[in-house]
C-alpha cells in the first residue's frame, strides 16, 4: 500500500538509487548487491535530526503514500499503517477526523484535541489546543511527519504527540498544470486544479480542490472549496523564504449527529428526526496565512515564522445556535547550533512561542426549521429556513500565550545522544460577558501555566540501529469552547475545569536491515494523566451539547510494532500493532438513583474511545515497466467502551452489548495506471473500500445522553478518478 510505500522513520538510510535492490552490473565480479545509502532527517523536532539520533517514536509518510490513488477526504488514508496513531473516520464532513495517538485526542467532540498540527510550519492549533483540519488538503500534501508521546517540551499545548504536514515541492520546470476528478459513491465529486513550477530560486505552488458529497447518511451533505498557495526563494545557500495562503469556504455541512445502539445496527444511514428538525449543520470559512524565514548551515539553523487567520463559524447544533467569530496570529522562533562533531558534541536549541487568539461568541436557543421542510433541505437554504430563539451567551474570549524553550543535545561519544530540554508555558484566558440582561456579570480570567521537562538516550550498538528511552512531560488546556460550555448555562468559563498534566515514559528499538529490505520499529511506553478532560452530556433531550469535567487519575501502558519488508523492487509489504490499556486510575462520579445521588468510583475501567487493540496488514505492487500497481490493505480495531461506566450506569437496565463498539475488520483495495512523459503525463485509478461490506461504527460520542453513543460507517464504497499533469518547459 502507498502507506508501505515511505520508509518509516525509524529507518536510518533510504536505499538510493532506485534499483538499489537489484544486482550489480553484469560485467563486475562482486554479485553481491550493491547499496548507496544516504540518512533520513526529519524536521519534526523544531530542527533537522537524524532519525535515529531522536529518543522518541517517529514516522514519516511521503507523497506518494499521500496522494497516489487517494480520494484524499480523510488523514486516516495516509496513515492508517502508523502505529500508535489511530483516526477514526466519523463519515461526517462536518465534525472532521477524531485523531488519537497513544489515546490522547479520542474525546473530541469536533476538530482534533491533545494533538498539535502544524502545516508548512503554521500551527493549525490555536493557542487554546484545538485544532482545525479545514485548511488541509491532502491533494497537495508531500510529507507528513508524525512524533508520537508527550511533546510539550517542544510544542507546548500538545499532550499526545505532533503531525507535521509539508506541502508538495514544485516540479523542476517553469510550469506543470494538473486537473484531476473523482467521483464515487454516496454522491462522491471532487475537482481539483494543480499549478506549480521553478524558475531560478523561486518555486509556487498553487492548489484548488472543490467537495460535493451527499453522505453514507441522511441529513450529511456537504459542500466546500479550498485553495492552497505556497511559495519558496531561495535567498542564497543558507537563507529560505516560504510564504503560504490557505483559504476554506463551505457553505454548508450538515451533521446527521449519533445513534444508539439498535438503530445503530437496524437503521445506520438514518439521522433522527429532531437532529434533522433542528437544522444540525455548520457554515465556516477560515483564511490562514504566514511567512516563515530559515537559515541553515551545517553548524547552525534557524527558522521565524509569522502567521495569522480569521475564522467564521455559524453552527446550529440541537439546543442551540452558534455564531462564531475568531481570528489569531503568533510569531514562532528557534534556533539551534551545534559545536563539535562526533565525541563531545554539543548542539544548544533554544526558542520562543508567542500566539492569541480572539472570540466574539454568541449563542441562542435553536426554534428549528419549518416541520413541512424536514428531511428536505440539502443546502445552504437550511440556514435561511432557521428560526433563532433568545439569545443565551454573548461574550468576548481571548487567550494570550507564552512558551519559551530550551533543549541540549549531546554526544559523549559517536554512538550516544543524550537530549535534556523543558518548556515553560504560560496561558491566560479573559472571559468579556455581554450579556448583561440576566443582571449577572460572569466576566473573568484564568491563568494555566506549567514547565515541562523531558530527557531521552539513544544508543546506537550498530550503525543502522539504535535504542532509545525517554522521559516526558506534558501540558494540556481546556478550549474556550469547553471553558465556556456550561452544563449551569453561566455565562463565562468554568472556574472548575483544570488542565491535564502528564507524565510518561518510552522505550523502543528502530533500525534497519539492508540486505534484507527490513525495516522495524517497537517502542513501549507508559505514561499517568492528572485531571484528564473528559466529555459527557447532561440528562436533557432537547440538546447534544457536549461539556467537560476532569478525572482525577488516569494511566495508559501501551507497544507499538512496525514491520515493514521489501522484498522485491516492486513488492512493498507491512505490518503495525498498537496495543493499549487506557483505564481509570482514579475517578469519582456523581450519579443520581431513586432520589438519592452516590459517589462512584470508577478506578479500573477503561477510558471510553480507545480500542485496546488495532492491527494494521497491507501490500503494494507497482510494476516498473507499465507503471501500474496495485494496493491491498486490511485492518482490525478491537471492541471499545463507549461510556466511563464501561456498561450501564446505575439505575439503568439495558444490556451491556448497548455500552460496547463492536470490533471490527475492513480489506480496502486500490489500483491504477500512470504515465509520465515529458510534456504530458496521466494517472487512472480506482479503489473499493470496505471490500466485503462489514457493518461497522467508525467512531463513538463518550458519554453521550440517551446511550447514543454511535456513529455508524458506510459499508463497501467505490471511486474512480484520474490526473492529467501537463507540463510547459524542460524538466
Amino acid at each position: 500500500m502507498k502507506s508501505l510505500l515511505p520508509f518509516s522513520v525509524v529507518i536510518l538510510f533510504y536505499l538510493l538509487p532506485a534499483n538499489a535492490w537489484q544486482q550489480s552490473d553484469p560485467d563486475t565480479t562482486d554479485a553481491s548487491v550493491d547499496f548507496i545509502l544516504q540518512p533520513v532527517e526529519v524536521r519534526a523536532t523544531r530542527y533537522v535530526r537524524p532519525v535515529l539520533d531522536i529518543p522518541y517514536a517517529v514516522d514519516v509518510v511521503d507523497r506518494n503514500a499521500i496522494q497516489l490513488a487517494e480520494p484524499g477526504l480523510s488523514l486516516e488514508e495516509s496513515v492508517r499503517s502508523l502505529p500508535g496513531i489511530i483516526v477514526h473516520n466519523r463519515n461526517n464532513v462536518s465534525q472532521g477526523d477524531r485523531i488519537s495517538i497513544r489515546g490522547l485526542g479520542s474525546r473530541a467532540s469536533f476538530g482534533v484535541r491533545g494533538v498539535k498540527v502544524v502545516l508548512d510550519g503554521i500551527p493549525l492549533t490555536m493557542a487554546d489546543g484545538q485544532s482545525q483540519l479545514n485548511n488541509l488538503d491532502l491533494t497537495s500534501a508531500g510529507r507528513i511527519e508524525v512524533l508520537r508521546g508527550p511533546s510539550s517540551s517542544l510544542y507546548g499545548n500538545a499532550a499526545g504527540g505532533v503531525i507535521q504536514i509539508r506541502s508538495e515541492s514544485a516540479p523542476d520546470r517553469p510550469l506543470e498544470v494538473t486537473p484531476r476528478f473523482i467521483t464515487g459513491s454516496h454522491g462522491l465529486r471532487r475537482i481539483q486544479g494543480k499549478a506549480a513550477g521553478s524558475a531560478g530560486d523561486n518555486q509556487f505552488l498553487v492548489n484548488y480542490n472543490t467537495l460535493w458529497f451527499d453522505g453514507f447518511r441522511e441529513h450529511a451533505f456537504a459542500r466546500s472549496t479550498g485553495i492552497n498557495v505556497v511559495g519558496k526563494r531561495v535567498i542564497n545557500e543558507a537563507w529560505h523564504l516560504t510564504s503560504v495562503i490557505n483559504y476554506y469556504n463551505a457553505p454548508y455541512q450538515f451533521n446527521p449527529s449519533s445513534l444508539d445502539k439498535a438503530t445503530a445496527e437496524t437503521d445506520p444511514a438514518s439521522a433522527r428526526f429532531f437532529v434533522q428538525s433542528q437544522g444540525a449543520s455548520k457554515r465556516v470559512k477560515q483564511t490562514q496565512g504566514g511567512v516563515s524565514l530559515r537559515y541553515e548551515t551545517e553548524v547552525r539553523q534557524g527558522e521565524v515564522t509569522v502567521f495569522g487567520m480569521g475564522r467564521s463559524l455559524f453552527n446550529p447544533i440541537p439546543g442551540r445556535v452558534i455564531d462564531l467569530d475568531r481570528r489569531g496570529a503568533g510569531i514562532r522562533g528557534v534556533f539551534s547550533h551545534r559545536t563539535g562533531i562526533g565525541t563531545g558534541g554539543l548542539r544548544l536549541t533554544a526558542g520562543l512561542d508567542l500566539e492569541i487568539q480572539r472570540d466574539d461568541r454568541r449563542e441562542y436557543g435553536n426554534d428549528g426549521i419549518p416541520g413541512d421542510l424536514v428531511g428536505t433541505l440539502v443546502d445552504g437554504r437550511v440556514f435561511d429556513e432557521l428560526s433563532l430563539g433568545d439569545p443565551r451567551l454573548d461574550q468576548e474570549e481571548s487567550v494570550d500565550g507564552i512558551g519559551p524553550f530550551v533543549e541540549f543535545e549531546w554526544t559523549p561519544r559517536p554512538d550516544v545522544v543524550i537530549t535534556a530540554g523543558g518548556r515553560y508555558d504560560r496561558f491566560s484566558f479573559e472571559a468579556t460577558d455581554r450579556f448583561l440582561s440576566d443582571k449577572t456579570d460572569d466576566s473573568g480570567t484564568r491563568t494555566m501555566a506549567q514547565f515541562s521537562p523531558q530527557l531521552g538516550l539513544a544508543f546506537r550498538p550498530a550503525p543502522v540501529t539504535a535504542f532509545y528511552g525517554n522521559f516526558s512531560t506534558a501540558f494540556q488546556t481546556p478550549t474556550t469552547s469547553e471553558l465556556s460550555n456550561r452544563p449551569t448555562e453561566a455565562g463565562g468559563f468554568n472556574p472548575a475545569l483544570e488542565p491535564e498534566q502528564l507524565r510518561g515514559f518510552e522505550v523502543g528499538l528502530k533500525g534497519f536491515v539492508p540486505d534484507a529490505g527490513l525495516t522495524y520499529d517497537a517502542a513501549l511506553f507508559a505514561f499517568g494523566i492528572s485531571n484528564m478532560l473528559l466529555p459527557f452530556q447532561i440528562d436533557n433531550p432537547e440538546t447534544d451539547e457536549i461539556f467537560f469535567r476532569n478525572a482525577g487519575k488516569t494511566r495508559n501502558r501501551g507497544i507499538e510494532l512496525k514491520l515493514t519488508w521489501s522484498p522485491l523492487p516492486a513488492l512493498d509489504l507491512a505490518l503495525a500493532y498498537t496495543g493499549m490499556r487506557f483505564e481509570f486510575d482514579d475517578f469519582e462520579l456523581e450519579r443520581e438513583v431513586d432520589d438519592n445521588t452516590r459517589l462512584y468510583q470508577l478506578s479500573g475501567n477503561e477510558v471510553p474511545g480507545v480500542p485496546p487493540h488495532h492491527l494494521f496488514a497491507g501490500f503494494t505492487y507497482s510494476h516498473p515497466g507499465t507503471g501500474s500497481f496495485v494496493e491491498m490493505n486490511a485492518q482490525w480495531t478491537a471492541k471499545y467502551f463507549a461510556n466511563d461506566f464501561n456498561g450501564p450506569a446505575p439505575g439503568s437496565d439495558k444490556p451491556a452489548s448497548d455500552f460496547v463498539n463492536d470490533g471490527y475488520g475492513l480489506v480496502d483495495l486500490r489500483a491504477g495506471i500512470s504515465y509520465n512523459g515529458d510534456v504530458v503525463g496521466g494517472v487512472l485509478f480506482a479503489g473499493v473500500n470496505n471490500l466485503f461490506d462489514t457493518r461497522y461504527n467508525g467512531s463513538i460520542v463518550p458519554n453521550a445522553f440517551g446511550d447514543r453513543f454511535f456513529e455508524p460507517a458506510a459499508g463497501r464504497t467505490w471511486y474512480v478518478g484520474f490526473g492529467l499533469p501537463i507540463g510547459a518547459g524542460p524538466r
